[in-house]
């Protein structure tokens, strides 16, 4: 089971549909094309933190996405201390506003989770990701909304086509990524993000 957890102080105000597509976002882009289960804290009623845990020690949990680490802001050492069992089952672990890791050990978030710098830009970035979201979130690399909010392809769904096609002859993703353009990360996100879609796509 692959789950997505999210948090807010009791009395903020906000809900689960601004911040959950992204989450959903962020699990694709590292390839989990399985349904997420919710886990809360702040939103109400549901699955909670404690149900968490409890299925990573059941064996159910197979991966976490977290929205972000603001849970333990200042407190390393508690995030170190009660997500050790995620790191010691080899739990895969990622939080969908930190860009520059897919899956992130335990330890790395802890040093995140005590950085003022890492704060002031989880603010700025969350703002800026509840806005894409109430919009109907940021719709993948090569697509686009249409008027009834149904994801079509856009003019770069043909650097999409080209990017399947060449990984489907077996180039390697860091020649591909100079022959469209983009760096290797934005390429291997790209195959992630579409593999579901394009899964029987044929050069």
């Amino acid at each position: 089971m692959k789950a997505v957890f999210l948090w807010k102080p009791i009395d903020a105000p906000g809900d689960v549909q601004e911040m959950l597509p992204v989450c959903i976002e962020k699990a694709r882009s590292i390839g989990w094309t399985e349904e997420l289960k919710l886990f809360s804290e702040g939103y109400g009623a549901g699955k909670s933190w404690d149900d968490l845990l409890a299925s990573a020690h059941s064996g159910d949990l197979t991966g976490v996405i977290f929205h972000d680490v603001s849970k333990w802001h200042g407190k390393g050492a508690v995030l170190a201390d009660q997500l050790s069992i995620l790191g010691t089952l080899k739990i895969p672990v990622a939080v969908a506003l930190i860009d520059s890791y897919e899956k992130i050990p335990i330890v790395n978030l802890a040093v995140i989770a005590d950085s003022a710098k890492y704060y002031s830009r989880l603010r700025s970035k969350s703002i800026r990701v509840g806005m894409q979201q109430k919009k109907g979130g940021r719709p993948p690399f090569g697509m686009s909304y249409d008027d009834t909010r149904n994801l079509v392809p856009d003019k770069d769904w043909e650097t999409v086509i080209k990017i399947f096609t060449m990984s489907k002859n077996d180039l390697p993703t860091t020649l591909i990524a100079q022959r469209v353009g983009l760096s290797a990360q934005k390429v291997r996100n790209i195959l992630r993000t579409h593999a579901e879609r394009l899964k029987n796509f044929k050069p």
